[in-house]
């Protein structure tokens, strides 16, 4: 198998910035197969991906071919979790979580389906899955440092900050120095309130790393858990300084401008992640926040529907787009539409309450017309 593993765990410790789950497998050398065929097929889908002019639209090929090797042979894992991690990509969190179950439960010892899966549990809320199978993981690799990132940041999400602490020492221990554990640790002690020990974790890595952004970066979420939207200001732009295309720090600075109303700024900040990279939804999303934001509520909605076109499950460009269409454009069947198409793959939370409720207003209106 390739490294793919290792970034599916780097994915899982932020999503966001990843972009998405982690590449399919991609590996030609698997086992041998009850049908000969479906290997051909498996092996046909994987050029597919790997090609140097791959487009978005190569992964419905790729689907149709794993599928089809599927048929074939069942058993065969790779394809079941290239598959799952299409689906994954796609947005369609709910189907690549059968396939990457299904892949796990066929083989269990293997990691690359054990790590998807606790990708895709964890982006459809359910933390606890994810850590039971990262846990499984680190006991067979217990000298997995992108593991133990991950496991921290899942621990931090939930509030145990002990244990988040203790994976992400681990994980210096097995590589002191380690940009990315030293960042968990400062992220931890963040989100304890900790501010002042966060601070002096961070700039300790922006010392061990000068040329990487990241640490200014934090230093800038920081300032603004501070409420210091200004210095968070200047420590984005520090991070970008360094590295003019690093998206996150772009996206957050451009966050910050949302946050105190200046949406035409930040319609230029997401503007120009989109130049760096056009089939950013973060960014595209963002972009549509921002115009609605200015009132060009046709607008907002014309570029979630861009997101949809490539990802029909994009839980962000769906929300918005509902809420667009029944606040702003007086459309409201579409966004009862869209509303119940959120909530198919949605996870718990506020945004989830709020389509559920405006499902139920739409059919009581419907009711009493």
């Amino acid at each position: 198998m390739t490294g793919s593993k290792l970034l599916t765990i780097a994915c899982l410790v932020l999503a966001a910035a990843c972009g998405g789950s982690a590449p399919p497998v991609q590996d030609a050398t698997v086992k041998k197969a009850a049908n000969p065929r479906a290997v051909e097929k498996y092996v046909a889908a994987s050029r597919v991906l790997e090609s140097s002019k791959a487009k978005p639209s190569d992964d419905a090929l790729a689907i149709t071919l794993l599928n089809e090797a599927l048929a074939l042979d069942p058993n065969l894992w790779e394809a079941r979790h290239d598959l799952g991690v299409l689906y994954r990509r796609q947005g369609e969190t709910r189907r690549a979580l059968e396939e990457l179950q299904r892949a796990h439960e066929t083989a269990p010892t293997a990691d690359e389906p054990l790590l998807a899966l606790a990708e895709a549990e964890h982006a459809l809320g359910d933390r606890e899955r994810a850590i039971e199978l990262l846990e499984t993981y680190v006991q067979r690799s217990p000298r997995s440092l992108p593991a133990r990132v991950a496991l921290s940041a899942l621990h931090r999400e939930g509030g145990a900050y002990d244990r988040a602490l203790a994976h992400a020492r681990a994980a210096l221990l097995i590589t002191p120095g380690d940009l990315d554990a030293m960042l968990e640790v400062g992220r931890t002690y963040r989100a304890m309130a900790e501010l002042d020990v966060a601070d002096l974790v961070f700039q300790k890595a922006a010392l061990l790393d000068a040329k990487s952004p990241r640490p200014h970066n934090e230093l800038g979420l920081t300032a603004l858990a501070r409420g210091d939207t200004q210095l968070a200001f200047q420590r984005f732009e520090q991070a970008l300084s360094l590295d003019g295309t690093f998206g996150a720090a772009r996206m957050n600075r451009a966050g910050v401008l949302v946050r105190v109303g200046s949406y035409e700024r930040a319609a230029g900040e997401y503007r120009r992640v989109l130049e760096q990279d056009e089939a950013h939804a973060g960014a595209r999303v963002g972009l549509g926040i921002s115009l609605r934001g200015l009132g060009k509520h046709a607008e907002a909605a014309a570029e979630y529907e861009r997101v949809l076109r490539d990802e029909p499950n994009n839980v962000a460009a769906l929300f918005d787009l509902a809420v667009v269409e029944r606040e702003h454009l007086s459309k409201p069947e579409q966004a009862k539409k869209h509303f119940e198409q959120f909530l198919e793959v949605a996870p718990d939370g506020a945004a989830k309450t709020y389509a559920e409720r405006a499902v139920q207003d739409s059919a009581s209106a419907e009711g009493g017309s």
